[in-house]
């Protein structure tokens, strides 16, 4: 056998290894341990704390309601195909609520500004 064949022998050969392991390799984690399909918030900056995940795309639910550990919410992922948004008191002094920040589909952050919201409300849904 020549060189060139065995060049090329050897080169097949480590193709092969190589796609096989490249096949073989697990999918990085997801951002924040939060699956596809979910919307997921964090009470604790960088994905930590206590974590409250939905999959709905038109609801809205009170992270205290959920859990009364819940206070801020200071990091999301938003793996939902429609975006979300954070709902607080509008300052009225009533029982309004106006949308503070939002949390784009495809979305995350792991250090949002602290901010008291009241509602995390996914799709067009709007709190009662």
């Amino acid at each position: 056998m020549s060189w060139i064949a065995r060049t090329a022998a050897a080169t097949s050969v480590l193709t092969l290894v190589a796609g096989g392991v490249l096949a073989g390799a697990t999918p990085a984690a997801a951002v924040g341990g939060c699956a596809s399909g979910y919307l997921c918030i964090y009470d604790g900056w960088d994905f930590t704390g206590n974590k409250i995940v939905s999959a709905s795309t038109n609801a809205c639910f009170r992270p205290k309601g959920v859990s009364s550990n819940f206070t801020y919410t200071r990091s999301y992922v938003n793996n939902l195909p429609v975006d979300a948004a954070l709902w607080g008191n509008d300052g009225s002094g009533s029982d309004q609520q106006a949308k503070i920040r939002s949390l784009p589909s495809g979305g995350f952050s792991s250090a949002i500004p602290v901010v008291y919201e009241v509602s995390v409300c996914m799709g067009g849904a709007k709190p009662a």
